[in-house]
């Protein structure tokens, strides 16, 4: 099995945050459709070529399991795996690579003995803090060996509320080694686009309570599950899917989803309700009958949202609102994978879901929020990859991300299209004429030296780029491309070595015809910090 370019730099970037950290966990951010499956199984090989090695791979459900280890065996024949999972009445011990349902190995680590890494699908689901049954293994597994690792893998690096799952009161994971996001792969025609139907119904999820980051459900469900309103949903979902092939519709509680399918099987859809009360065996049936085009609609309930894996979805509608980044971006990921035939999935939102949350591409983690007790955090967090940096820093070691400053005029537009996806967003581009280009060493305390280039038109400040040339991966890498592109100098690269951003910068100040200065500047200017889009020179 040939992996995809994108799996390969994960995989190569997953090797390399390990050979530059010696402690802590890691997450591999892996969105719908990336090949999630494919790329653990293809670290796990890798791994396997250090003798003696153990590995631990942790699902919550049987589906999973049996995904997860056909996948390594589809990619490795020859893998030597077990499987340990009740639901699927396997208990194989004594591999060096064992595949396990959680439920089934909280309390085994006597029997796991000593691994080395343990990874862990679908990781937002472990706790927070140092409670839940994956805390508990792991901590029991680290008895046996306390140089142990834990990778993550999630497509979704933050938790219900939307706080990074590096962010936590007690956290597992430090840092967010790798990603690959919904918008890269739509790019690629990895995924298929989401499209917007207009809907006249609309429920009303105004004063309803929170809890947790989201609605109380018994409230929502006030809202949601009226009579008329069920009607009015049922009819325009008939009307507005009649040309799709399968779909699903996202309800609030048991008995709302019931209401709704009743309405549908009036107006002649074949149509089934899942939930987590439903029987396991009724469920597999029930997809069973979703796969196979018997059923053309299922109405869920808190299911259908991770690991249910039927690519022809084609119509999602949502009768459930929600303020959750975590479940909306499952939600959405369900209609995106692609299949033969399917050229887009329709999303008929009947709540204000999508005005509020915004295009699902573009869904990022956010800091825990610090309570007034709590002292001056010694770290912050990287609003757009996750991880966490020291708090007087004001670039991300990681990613290279700007944090903004106090006085930053943040801009934006009001979309009042509920765009689903950012290219659906009208951008906000604007051309600049750049007269002069001004070069300093931006330094903050806890942080290393970063180069500054700042733009001007006339007297304004356009925008700042901060070039790490002292940092690594993804950050040292945007600022060697900066060099690569604008020194124009003696042919040297003498400049990068020892202290690269003094160099450089006493360079630039003394001899600035070495480096060329565009002459206009395209910048994105739709989300909350501009962004240079291309330089012309």
């Amino acid at each position: 099995m040939e992996l995809r370019p994108y799996q390969s730099a994960i995989l190569q970037a997953i090797w390399e945050w390990f050979s530059t950290h010696q402690e802590g966990n890691p997450i591999v951010g892996a969105c719908v459709g990336s090949g999630k499956s494919v790329m653990i199984a293809a670290f796990g090989r890798r791994a396997m070529e250090y003798p003696e090695t153990r590995i631990l791979m942790l699902v919550k459900s049987k589906e999973l399991c049996q995904q997860n280890a056909e996948r390594l065996k589809q990619l490795w024949p020859q893998a030597p795996v077990g499987v340990y999972s009740a639901s699927l009445k396997r208990k194989e011990l004594g591999y060096p690579i064992t595949y396990a349902t959680i439920g089934s190995v909280a309390n085994k680590a006597h029997l796991l003995g000593r691994i080395h890494i343990v990874m862990a699908d679908e990781c937002h689901d472990i706790s927070g803090k140092d409670e839940g049954m994956y805390r508990k293994l792991i901590s029991d597994l680290k008895r046996y060996n306390p140089d142990m690792r834990v990778i993550g893998w999630t497509g979704t690096p933050y938790r219900g509320d939307g706080v990074w799952l590096t962010d936590s009161e007690e956290p597992l994971f430090t840092h967010i080694a790798a990603s690959v996001g919904i918008a890269e792969l739509l790019e690629d025609g990895y995924l298929s686009p989401l499209v917007s139907a207009s809907t006249v119904a609309r429920i009303d999820s105004s004063g309803v309570k929170m809890r947790g980051g989201d609605f109380i459900v018994n409230e929502l469900a006030e809202r949601s599950d009226q009579s008329d309103l069920v009607q009015a949903c049922a009819r325009e979902i008939v009307e507005l899917a009649s040309d799709r092939k399968k779909w699903l519709v996202y309800c609030v509680t048991i008995k709302h989803a019931e209401h709704v399918a009743e309405a549908l099987a009036e107006l002649g859809v074949a149509v089934g309700v899942v939930s987590a009360d439903t029987p396991q065996q009724e469920r597999d049936r029930l997809i069973s009958d979703f796969r196979l085009g018997k059923i053309r609609c299922l109405c869920n309930v808190a299911v259908l949202s991770v690991g249910f894996d039927v690519p022809e979805v084609d119509f999602l509608a949502l009768l459930r609102s929600t303020r959750s980044p975590l479940l909306y971006v499952q939600i959405m990921g369900r209609g995106m994978r692609i299949a033969s035939g399917k050229e887009n999935c329709l999303v008929a939102d009947f709540t204000d879901t999508v005005a509020i949350m915004g295009p699902v591409d573009a869904i990022r983690g956010r800091p825990r929020p610090k309570k007034k007790k709590d002292s001056e955090a010694p770290h912050k967090v990287c609003g757009e990859c996750g991880n966490q940096q020291p708090a007087g820093v004001s670039v991300c070691g990681e990613c290279g991300h700007e944090f903004p400053e106090a006085n930053r005029i943040k801009h934006g537009t009001t979309v009042s299209s509920a765009p689903l996806l950012s290219s659906q967003v009208e951008p906000v581009i604007n051309e600049y004429d750049i007269t002069r280009v001004n070069y300093s060493i931006h330094r903050k305390s806890g942080s290393q030296e970063s180069l500054r280039v700042d733009y001007y038109s006339g007297l304004v400040r356009v925008v700042s780029r901060y070039l790490c040339f002292g940092h690594t991966g993804y950050a040292r890498n945007k600022a060697l491309q900066w060099w690569t592109r604008n020194y124009i100098g003696p042919p040297s690269n003498a400049q990068l070595e020892d202290d690269p951003v003094q160099n450089i910068w006493l360079m630039a100040y003394n001899n600035p015809e070495m480096f060329r200065q565009p002459k206009k500047l395209i910048v994105n200017e739709t989300g909350k910090y501009p962004e240079i889009v291309r330089d012309e020179y």
